[in-house]
């Protein structure tokens, strides 16, 4: 027995010679009669509970099979009679720094596994999952347990499985089961030691298959291939390393993601809808219209210390090819640069400094940074920083539109006073 698909095969082949005919005819016996009355409980809604009954119906059938027939087959043998004893008069806190890391582990692992397949049956169902209380329960589930010399619990993917393909739909089937377990272990006992561990094993598979889902990842290639690409090497992970590491490789791998769209956030040039005050993306929207001397750009994503350096490249790259273009078509330098804050949930010390040295950058060559629609939070914090002071609360707007008519303003008068004949600032079609 492993845990890993290659393993597995390598045993399967080295002890391929113990081929048991009778194991095997029966554990695929067992397999046909579950999918055949699962399928039989989805394809007639009169006979749902044919579904539900169906474990214990192979159950009952394997034992009947292997008592009356005296089959040679592995059964389940020993199981110890009567409820586990209570244990805490047992514990000892001496070796408590020993198991510290052990302990650790075993939690990461165990809500991982727990709070995956609690999602997966969610997703099914169509219901939410609190993580918050997934983990209460489970640390609950282990004090409790630890009393009576349990193992650490978690949420299992085969039990879990079966218990769904069994047609449970609330927590109360666990009640249940666990009333039932009781039961057996203080009077059934004899009966379910006849039970043949290749009955044990095609309930399991019948219920892990049902939880299948290779249509989410057709959907990933098609929608999204880095979730793609991350669903597959989670996926191939679990089957060569185990379910613990291929968690952990799912969660890397997630947590890199999300360190990469936040280090890199979108950011875009904007344009003017031709016929509304709506600005837009120039690539998303080729017709939007730009002004001459103005610069409109947008940021995506808080700013915050990762990806200062990324925003800071980004608006000068914008004001510098702006500038390059006007060069290149002999019109006036850009004389303002206007950042639409309004997708720009928070800002902290770092983000506040890069502004800063914008402000400073831009300054020096004579173009005014201009800021708008920052929400309650952020411009609290821009005052608090005297980033607001150092632009000019002149250059802070309530959105893009009121920016670029006042720019488009204040081009005009500096033209009035420099003896110019009056000429609104060209727009230009975006490229």
């Amino acid at each position: 027995r492993s845990k890993v698909l290659h393993e597995g095969i390598h045993y399967l082949l080295k002890d391929i010679d113990k081929f048991d005919w009778k194991t095997f005819t029966m554990g695929m016996g067992c397999l046909g009669i579950l999918m055949a009355m699962k399928n039989i409980g989805k394809a007639y809604p009169k006979l749902k509970w044919v579904r539900a009954i169906a474990p214990l119906t192979v159950t009952t059938l394997s034992i009947l099979i292997t008592w009356a027939g005296g089959l040679d087959i592995p059964i389940v043998e020993d199981i110890p009679k009567g409820l586990p004893p209570f244990t805490v008069n047992r514990w000892e806190l001496g070796d408590v720094d020993k198991l510290v890391t052990p302990i650790i582990s075993i939690s990461i692992v165990g809500f991982m596994e727990s709070i995956a397949i609690a999602k997966q049956l969610a997703s099914k169902h169509k219901y939410e999952i609190d993580s918050s209380q997934e983990l209460i329960g489970l640390g609950m589930s282990n004090f409790i347990g630890a009393m009576f010399g349990a193992y650490p619990i978690t949420g299992s993917f085969s039990r879990s499985a079966v218990n769904h393909e069994s047609g449970a739909k609330s927590g109360i089937s666990a009640i249940c089961t666990a009333l039932l377990v009781g039961i057996i272990l203080l009077l059934l006992t004899p009966v379910f030691e006849q039970m043949p561990l290749a009955t044990l094993a095609s309930i399991v598979i019948s219920g892990v298959l049902g939880l299948l889902d290779y249509e989410e990842g057709i959907f990933l290639w098609h929608v999204h291939k880095l979730d793609f690409a991350i669903w597959m090497f989670s996926f191939l992970g679990t089957l060569f390393l185990g379910a613990e590491k291929g968690l952990g490789i799912s969660v890397g791998l997630s947590l890199l993601f999300v360190l990469y769209e936040s280090a890199y956030p979108h950011t875009a040039v904007l344009g003017k809808l031709p016929g509304t005050n709506v600005y837009r993306n120039v690539k998303q929207y080729p017709t939007a219209q730009t002004f001459e001397q103005i610069v409109i750009a947008r940021v995506d994503a808080p700013i915050f210390f990762a990806n200062t350096q990324h925003v800071r490249e980004k608006l000068q790259k914008y004001e510098w090819q702006a500038e390059n273009k006007c060069d290149a078509d002999g019109r006036k330098p850009i004389k303002f640069m206007i950042v639409d804050f309004s997708p720009v949930s928070s800002i902290d010390t770092s983000g506040i400094h890069i502004m800063k040295d914008l402000y400073e950058d831009y300054s020096s060559r004579d173009v005014q940074l201009c800021l708008c629609n920052p929400n309650i939070t952020v411009m609290q914090k821009l005052v608090d920083g005297g980033l607001v002071k150092l632009i000019g609360e002149k250059y802070m707007f309530v959105s893009t539109y009121d920016a670029v008519q006042a720019c488009l303003h204040e081009l005009e008068e500096a033209e009035l006073l420099g003896g110019a004949d009056v000429e609104a600032p060209a727009v230009e079609e975006a490229i």
